[in-house]
C-alpha cells in the first residue's frame, strides 16, 4: 500500500472467495494382453509332456499409470511371475510408453492330444491412480479378446496281435479238444480309443479285456488289454488238416472316427492264425460169418449158404472216403461209402459164399477181406479182416461138421448052375455090393474084406466117393459052396467095407443084407447091419406067388421090372415103393396085371412123390416096398421088404 504496507489475498472464483482454481483432466485407465502360442511336435506328432510356450505381451492402452499389474492363466496354474521384461524405470507402474512380456510354459497331457488342441485364455489386471481395476482377456491382438487355441496333431490307430495254444495230448487230434487264443490290443496312435471290441468270426464269446489300468473304459496309448477266447474243434478242422482263422479289433477315435486292425502274430502284420492239426487216417474191418441152416441138421451142407458181416471202422482222426470191401472168395455187395473218423459202419456191406463139397471136405471155409478208404489227402489206407477185433488181422475161419461114414449092401443069389433046383457042392453064390457114402465128406481108396473063406471079391478099390453117391458095380464077388453049407441050407457072411477121407480118417461099415427086415446095428452108425443070408434049396420050390426083390431095367428083357409071380391073381392090390430115406417114389393100384404079371409095373421110374422128380430114372440103390390085399391075398393081407435097383 501507499504506507509501503503489504496486503494479500488468495484468488478465488469471486472477489470474496478465496478457493483454488481447479481445471479437471481427463483420466482413461485402459489395459490390454496379447497372448502368443509356439509349439513344435518334434515331427512325430503329439505326445504327453511336450511343451506349449506362450508370451504374453500387456500393454498400458490408458493415459494414466497402472500398478499392482497381474497376469493370470488358469491353464498355467495361476499367476505368472514377470515381467520379464519391458519395465524400462523398474518402477513397477505399467507407465503408457511401456510394453511388459511375460512368458509361461504348458506340458500337453494325453487329454489334450485326444481333444485334439489347447484353448486357454489368459487375463491381464492393473490399478489406477484412483485405485479403480482394469482388466483385459488376452486375445492375439490388442484389440481382440479371442481365445488361444494350439492344434495338436492327431493320429489314431489300433493294432491287435493274435496267438494260439494247443495241445493234442500226444494222441493226435480229436474231436472237442480246444484251441486256447490271446488277443493282445495296443494303442498304435497317440490319441485313446473307446469302445474298443475284439471280434472273430470263428469264436462265439471272447472274454476281456484285462489292462485297463485306470478303469476308465479306454485303451490309452500306455495300455495293453488282453482278451481270451477258445474254439472246440471238429471233425471237419481235423479233415481239413489246420483251423485258420483271424479276429479284428475296432476302436473309437476322440473325432468319433473308427479305426480297425486284422490281427497278425506281430504288430506290424496282418496274417491269418493257422493251427496245426495232427492227422492220422486208418481204417480196421471185422468179417463174422453165420451159416444158413436151412435143413436144421446143425451143419453146413453143400449148397446152403454162408452169411458174411462186415463191420468197418475208421479208426483214424479224418473223413474216408470211396471206402469199399473186396474179398478173393466172394463178390461183396454195397459201397462205397463215406465213413467220418470214429465211425463204424456195418450195414453196408454183405457177402454170400454157397457152400462145395471141398469146403466140407476141408473142414472149413477160410477167408480174409480187405477193407480200403482214402483220406483228404488222396492216400489210401487199407486193413486185412479180424474175426472179432478191429486190432487185428485174424482170417475168418467158419467151422463145417464133417461126418464121415459108409454103408455097404450086400446081396447073394444062388446059381444053381446045374438048373436042378437043389443046392450042389461047388455051384455058386454070386454076390453084389452097393456102396454108399452115406457121410457129408468124400471118401477115397475104398475096399472090401470078408470073411468067408473061399469066397473070392472082384474090383476095386474105389479111387473116389462123392457123399450120397452109391456104387454097385464095382465089386462083385463068388463063392463056392460046400457041403457043410448045403447041410445048413444057407450060407450066412458079412462083408466089410473100408474108406478114408481126405485127412486120413478110417470110416468102415459091415455089410447089411437089405431083404433082411431085422435091420440090427451092429456098429451103432443107425444104419442097419444084417448079415446076408443066402438060402440053398432042397428041393424046387414051385409056388404060384412069389415077390423077386432085385431088378436091372435096362432094356434087355431080364428082370426089366419089378415082378410079383401071380399077383395077377390078386387084381384089388395097392403098391407103394419108398427110396432109402423114406421118400415115395412109387404107388399104384392093380399092380402087375397081365398073364405075365407084368401090366402097370414099377420099372425104376420115378411117379414124382415128394422130392423126387417125375419120370427120372432112380438111382442104383436099395428101395422098400409095401404090398396091400384089402381083399383076397395069396396068403397074407400085407407084405413089405426091400427091393434092389442094378442099372
Amino acid at each position: 500500500a501507499p504506507d509501503e504496507s503489504t496486503v494479500t489475498d488468495l484468488s478465488g472464483s469471486t472477489i470474496k472467495t478465496d478457493d483454488t482454481t481447479i481445471t479437471t483432466l481427463c483420466q482413461n485407465a485402459a489395459i490390454a494382453i496379447v497372448k502368443a502360442a509356439s509349439y513344435d511336435d518334434g515331427g512325430d506328432c503329439s505326445q504327453p509332456g511336450e511343451v506349449i510356450y506362450y508370451t504374453f505381451t500387456v500393454t498400458n492402452q490408458g493415459n494414466v499409470s497402472l500398478s499392482n499389474i497381474v497376469v493370470d492363466d488358469p491353464l498355467l496354474g495361476g499367476p505368472i511371475t514377470g515381467p520379464d521384461s519391458g519395465d524400462s524405470d523398474n518402477d513397477g507402474i505399467l507407465d503408457i510408453t511401456e510394453a511388459w512380456v511375460y512368458t509361461g510354459s504348458y506340458t500337453i497331457t494325453q487329454e489334450d492330444i485326444d481333444n485334439g488342441e489347447v484353448i486357454n485364455q489368459a487375463t491381464a489386471t492393473g490399478v489406477a491412480p484412483d485405485e479403480s481395476t482394469v482388466t483385459d482377456l488376452s486375445g492375439s491382438t490388442i484389440t481382440t479378446d479371442d481365445t488361444t487355441i494350439t492344434t495338436l496333431c492327431h493320429n489314431a490307430a489300433i493294432a491287435i496281435v493274435k496267438t494260439a495254444s494247443y495241445d493234442d495230448g500226444g494222441d493226435c487230434s480229436q474231436p472237442g479238444e480246444v484251441i486256447y487264443y490271446t488277443f493282445t490290443v495296443t494303442n498304435q496312435g497317440n490319441v485313446s480309443l473307446s469302445n474298443v471290441t475284439v471280434t472273430d468270426p470263428l469264436l462265439a464269446n471272447i472274454s476281456g479285456p484285462t489292462g485297463d489300468t485306470d478303469g476308465d473304459g479306454q485303451l490309452d496309448v500306455t495300455e495293453t488289454w488282453i482278451y481270451t477266447g477258445s474254439y472246440t474243434i471238429t471233425q471237419e478242422d481235423i479233415d481239413n488238416g489246420e483251423v485258420v482263422n483271424q479276429a479284428t479289433a475296432t476302436g473309437i477315435a476322440p473325432d468319433e472316427s473308427t479305426v480297425t486292425d486284422l490281427s497278425g502274430d506281430t504288430v506290424t502284420t496282418d496274417n491269418p492264425t493257422t493251427t496245426i492239426l495232427c492227422t492220422g487216417s486208418a481204417i480196421a474191418l471185422i468179417k463174422t460169418a453165420i451159416i444158413d441152416d436151412v435143413n436144421g441138421n446143425g451143419c453146413g451142407d453143400v449148397g446152403e449158404n454162408i452169411q458174411y458181416s462186415f463191420s468197418v471202422k475208421n479208426t483214424g482222426n479224418v473223413e474216408l472216403t470211396n471206402v469199399i470191401v473186396t474179398d478173393p472168395l466172394v463178390n461183396v455187395s454195397g459201397g462205397p461209402i463215406t465213413l467220418a473218423a470214429g465211425i463204424v459202419d456195418d450195414i453196408s456191406f454183405t457177402a454170400v459164399y454157397t457152400i462145395t463139397q471141398a469146403d466140407i471136405d476141408a473142414g472149413l471155409v477160410q477167408n480174409q477181406a480187405t477193407a480200403q478208404g482214402t483220406d483228404p489227402e488222396g492216400n489210401n489206407v487199407n486193413d486185412l479182416s479180424d474175426d472179432d477185433s478191429y486190432l487185428q488181422n485174424d482170417p475168418t475161419i467158419t467151422i463145417l461138421c464133417q461126418n464121415p461114414s459108409i454103408y455097404l449092401e450086400k446081396t447073394g443069389i444062388f446059381m444053381d448052375e446045374n438048373g436042378d433046383g437043389a443046392s450042389d457042392v461047388g455051384e455058386t453064390i454070386e454076390y453084389s455090393f452097393t456102396v454108399t457114402n452115406t457121410g457129408n465128406v468124400t471118401l477115397y481108396n475104398i475096399t472090401i474084406t470078408d470073411p468067408l473063406p473061399g469066397i473070392q471079391i472082384f474090383g476095386g478099390p474105389i479111387p473116389v466117393l462123392l457123399p450120397e453117391e452109391s456104387d454097385s458095380t464095382t465089386f462083385t464077388a463068388t463063392y463056392a459052396i460046400t457041403q457043410q453049407d448045403i447041410d445048413n441050407l444057407e450060407v450066412i457072411n458079412q462083408a466089410t467095407v473100408t474108406g478114408e477121407d481126405i485127412n486120413g480118417n478110417i470110416v468102415t461099415d459091415d455089410s447089411d443084407d437089405p431083404t433082411d427086415l431085422t435091420n440090427s446095428d451092429n456098429n451103432g452108425d443107425g444104419d442097419p447091419d444084417d448079415p446076408t443070408v443066402v438060402i440053398l434049396p432042397d428041393v424046387l420050390d414051385i409056388t404060384t406067388f412069389e415077390i423077386y426083390n432085385g431088378i436091372t431095367p435096362n432094356g434087355d428083357g431080364f428082370n426089366d421090372y419089378f415082378w410079383i409071380e401071380g399077383i395077377h391073381n390078386y387084381p384089388n392090390n395097392n403098391v407103394k415103393i419108398y427110396n432109402r430115406w423114406g421118400v415115395l417114389v412109387f404107388e399104384t393100384d392093380s399092380y402087375g396085371q397081365g398073364s405075365d404079371d407084368s401090366q402097370n409095373t414099377f420099372r425104376g421110374i420115378s411117379e414124382g412123390r415128394a422130392t423126387v422128380k417125375k419120370n427120372e430114372e432112380l438111382p442104383t440103390g436099395t428101395y422098400y416096398y409095401i404090398l396091400t390085399f384089402p381083399a383076397d391075398n395069396p396068403g397074407k393081407s400085407s407084405y413089405n421088404g426091400y427091393l434092389y435097383i442094378n442099372r
